[in-house]
């Protein structure tokens, strides 16, 4: 068990981001966490419950209680199958969201938060989260995969309209046959739903089924290939139009002496029609660290042809860390279409000596879609002190920026302070 304490203090000169800047607004933060895990040979169960009491002093919020996180997870390994269950609840003001700071999923990969760019202005942001994975025959001749997600946005007393409540589920089984030492069969089904409380009343459901083959040509190279077809029925305003297409992945990694080489050509159905990328990859091992990057050109029915790629640098320092990760892809976007996104994110760390390091961090990205484009940006950099064994201080500066085709530059620059520990129990 693990019980935190945090105490911050913070001041900024445009809590809201907005063009025209309000007025500064500092406020107090009191954190309480508190996390659970037990953990056996064969599962293991996760809590993870945390709040923030927030006094402010100045416009763009009032104060109250913030930040109320509730996760739970589980998972069970077993000689030959697996189970994985999650839920979790995230309430947070809108006006200190700070949506640049998580923006991997949980391989570290760049993933952008699905309302990034409409996170503006003020108000409450509710998230619930849910899913489940399970996993049978997993070194059998025959196998099967089972996932559901579901993702739901709630938002209250905001001043933008584009803020809207939004409901996701998907869920997708596959069938795995093992046809040989070296090759595998695949049989999949896939259904999403989304629906918004927007202008539109936006219902979507798209239904996907695939046949699939990884073959192990050689000792170094692999090649898979998927052929599918997908199916959308989009309704708004009363009215459902249809979209549907052949979907189709062939992908080929061969390796290396000191990494792999990879070629991937993928074709996919959106609602705004299909999108077709091809790419080209190498990853390279290097000395305590690795470096990969990918080059390569999308394009879809309702576009030009756009250069995508991809570069991702980790290396570990003598004293500290450097991580830097580029994407440029072309996505579908549930409530703007297909649109071309760009994302860069870096993250340094340096230890001084024992007790004291500085981390500098910053993120930035770029949405371009039909009617404009939105820029996003956060720096931070921030010093930690360990003041004893059990207590620590984090002082530094934030940096916030968001710009829109043909608007103002809205900015904000802020100072911040927090001490903290945490104490731990084990039995």
């Amino acid at each position: 068990m693990v019980f935190g304490f945090t105490q911050g203090l913070e001041t900024t000169d445009n809590l809201d981001l907005d063009p025209v800047s309000l007025g500064s607004t500092t406020f107090t933060a009191t954190e309480l966490s508190f996390g659970l895990t037990r953990q056996t040979r064969l599962d293991r169960f996760g809590l993870l419950a945390s709040g923030i009491l927030r006094g402010v002093n100045g416009p763009g919020a009032e104060s109250g209680l913030d930040d109320q996180t509730l996760e739970l997870s589980y998972a069970r390994e077993g000689a030959n199958a697996s189970f994985e269950a999650t839920a979790g609840y995230l309430q947070t003001n809108i006006a200190f969201l700070e949506p640049l700071d998580d923006i991997t999923d949980e391989d570290g990969q760049i993933d952008l938060p699905s309302d990034l760019n409409r996170l503006d202005g003020s108000g409450n942001r509710e998230r619930y989260a849910a899913g489940i994975a399970l996993e049978l025959g997993r070194e059998a001749p025959f196998g099967a995969t089972f996932s559901a997600d579901y993702l739901a946005l709630r938002y209250s007393d905001t001043n933008d309209a584009d803020l809207f409540d939004t409901d996701s589920t998907e869920a997708e089984t596959e069938l795995r046959f093992r046809l040989s030492p070296v090759a595998v069969a695949r049989l999949g089904l896939g259904y999403a739903l989304y629906e918004a409380e927007d202008d539109e009343q936006t219902r979507r459901d798209t239904a996907r089924s695939y046949a699939g083959l990884n073959l192990e040509v050689s000792p170094i190279l692999r090649f898979d290939a998927t052929l599918g077809y997908a199916t959308i029925d989009t309704r708004e305003f009363g009215v459902t139009r249809e979209s549907s297409g052949v979907e189709a992945l062939l992908r080929l990694e061969r390796d290396m002496p000191n990494g792999a080489v990879t070629a991937e050509a993928e074709q996919y159905v959106t609602d705004d029609g299909t999108i077709r990328s091809l790419t080209v990859g190498r990853r390279l091992e290097l000395p305590r660290g690795a470096l990969s990057a990918s080059l390569g050109a999308a394009d879809s029915d309702l576009g030009q042809t756009e250069i995508i790629g991809s570069l991702a640098w980790n290396q570990e320092l003598p004293r500290g860390g450097f991580n830097a990760q580029l994407r440029r892809w072309v996505d579908f976007d549930q409530d703007d279409g297909n649109v071309l996104r760009t994302a860069l994110l870096l993250d340094y760390t340096h230890d001084i000596n024992t007790l004291s390091s500085i981390g500098l961090k910053a993120g930035y990205t770029i949405t371009d879609e039909i009617g404009g484009s939105t820029d996003r940006a956060s720096f931070t950099a921030e010093y930690r002190y360990a003041l004893t064994e059990d207590w620590s201080l984090n002082t530094g500066y934030r940096y916030r920026m968001r710009e829109e085709l043909a608007e103002p530059r809205a900015q904000s620059h802020a100072l911040f302070v927090s001490i903290g520990r945490e104490f731990r129990a084990r039995r």
